[in-house]
């Protein structure tokens, strides 16, 4: 009788543990990684993007983000780690981050260690198609163009925000066509052009950066994003 019921008793713990791998399983593919994530979507920095937006009268919502690819951000064609113990790398650190304190377009981690800066604009070595990351992880100094994006396709990164120290956006507009298509022809900003947004997820602890991109839509560039 007592075998009997230690028989049962296992029998009914490998079933709630199986349910339970069952249950987790599930609930991961229920997750629509297509989709613009939820930290992403909650977050401060998205929701003032959204509403600065919708008051020069342009509408869209999270839900019109699908994942378009998925890419490594680190290249050693794009970026430079310098220990800060270097001589001179402290006083040049230093200086650097507090020469961008204040600066329009330029944004800065909760930490304050490290800022991304947007600017439409030539800058230090970088063009206005550019985005450049630069601050300290533990004893290293990274200095990257983070992110690029076509200046045929009137391109313009035209907000940044943190999420935490490790994770940013950087949310892109775009004339909807070919990255790598030098015959695509021109559009002016000032002309109606179809364009796309795309949302840069940017993960540096994993290495990644999510591409989440709108539907086309045909817009006049300076009526949305101003200051260009």
């Amino acid at each position: 009788m007592k075998k009997s019921l230690n028989i049962i008793v296992a029998s009914a713990i490998i079933i709630l543990i199986a349910y339970g791998v069952y249950f987790n399983i599930q609930q991961q593919r229920s997750i629509d990684r297509s989709k613009l994530p939820l930290k992403v979507e909650n977050s401060i920095g998205f929701q003032r993007w959204i509403t600065n937006l919708k008051n020069n009268d342009f509408v869209i919502e999270a839900d019109e983000f699908t994942l378009k690819e998925e890419n490594e951000i680190y290249n050693t064609k794009w970026i430079t780690v310098n220990s800060i113990d270097e001589e001179g790398m402290k006083e040049k650190y230093d200086k650097t981050i507090e020469s961008m304190k204040g600066v329009k377009k330029v944004v800065f981690s909760p930490s304050g260690r490290e800022f991304i800066d947007y600017r439409n604009e030539y800058r230090d070595g970088y063009q206005p198609n550019e985005a450049h990351f630069y601050g300290l992880k533990e004893d290293k100094v990274i200095d990257a163009r983070i992110l690029d994006c076509s200046a045929r396709a009137n391109c313009v990164f035209d907000r940044a925000y943190f999420l935490d120290n490790d994770l940013f956006v950087i949310s892109e507009f775009s004339r909807n066509i070919d990255k790598k298509d030098e015959m695509a022809p021109a559009c002016g900003i000032d002309e109606p052009c179809e364009y796309t947004i795309k949302i840069h997820v940017i993960d540096l602890i994993n290495n990644k950066r999510l591409v989440y991109e709108s539907k086309p839509f045909t817009a006049v560039l300076s009526e949305i994003v101003h200051e260009l």
